[in-house]
């Protein structure tokens, strides 16, 4: 189900977001980017934008089902599609380039985790690259989501999205429950997933421990400062 769910949910921000990406690299790169590799590219949405402004794009994600569709998604495109982990990928060679989106690294259970990912990032990104990610703030696990339910509807499908922030394990869970079309009913699936909240500081250390420098910090695809009410924490970091 979560494959449906993805495009709906971010399908709006995949221009935005791989806009904000290509303006990080400009800015902030060392070296010219040329290859890029999508780190947990879900459905291939922010892939097929980069690939159109001219990057070698490589997308990796470890549901079958997700890259699935971004195998239609990125037909002709000349993107390599990898089925992995991103606890421990591979690749063929080094790219100048990392982008992970959407609170991807949130579903990371423990800073150990995040701290193996970003190595590896570190390892297959080139001197003077650039990693550009997104986590969830504390603000929108306690004040967006905390135990709060949304109701989304697509057409004759509707999302009941449920949450349970548990602060003391910096835990939140999402209850998905989707109802769609079928002939004169409905078909009900159920999905739950967990995310891990990582302070900032947690972040940061992880990054320097990588063999990352110049934590940079912003609140939106603008470059804007990270406020106490941001939602979302999007960073950019350079290999050492």
């Amino acid at each position: 189900m979560t494959e449906r769910i993805y495009d709906i949910v971010n399908g709006g921000e995949y221009e935005k977001y791989a806009r904000f990406v290509r303006r990080c690299f400009e800015l902030y790169s060392d070296i010219p980017v040329n290859e890029v590799l999508d780190l947990g590219c879900g459905t291939g949405g922010i892939t097929s934008v980069l690939a159109g402004y001219g990057y070698d794009m490589t997308a990796l994600d470890i549901s079958p089902e997700m890259l699935s569709v971004a195998q239609q998604k990125l037909a002709g495109k000349g993107v390599l599609l990898l089925n992995q982990d991103m606890r421990s990928f591979e690749l063929y060679g080094t790219v100048q380039g990392i982008v992970c989106s959407f609170d991807t690294l949130n579903y990371l259970e423990s800073a150990e985790e995040l701290e193996t990912v970003l190595g590896l990032c570190r390892l297959y990104l080139e001197p003077g690259g650039i990693m550009v990610f997104d986590l969830n703030s504390r603000y929108r696990y306690e004040k967006i989501y905390g135990r709060n339910s949304f109701v989304y509807e697509f057409g004759d499908d509707m999302l009941i999205w449920q949450n349970c922030y548990r602060r003391d394990k910096a835990k939140c869970d999402f209850y998905l429950t989707m109802f769609s079309e079928c002939g004169d009913g409905y078909t009900r699936e159920d999905e739950t997933v967990t995310e891990t909240f990582f302070p900032l500081g947690t972040v940061r250390k992880a990054t320097e421990k990588a063999g990352f420098t110049d934590f940079m910090l912003f609140g939106g695809y603008d470059l804007s400062e990270a406020k106490s009410d941001s939602e979302k924490w999007y960073i950019a970091v350079k290999a050492k």
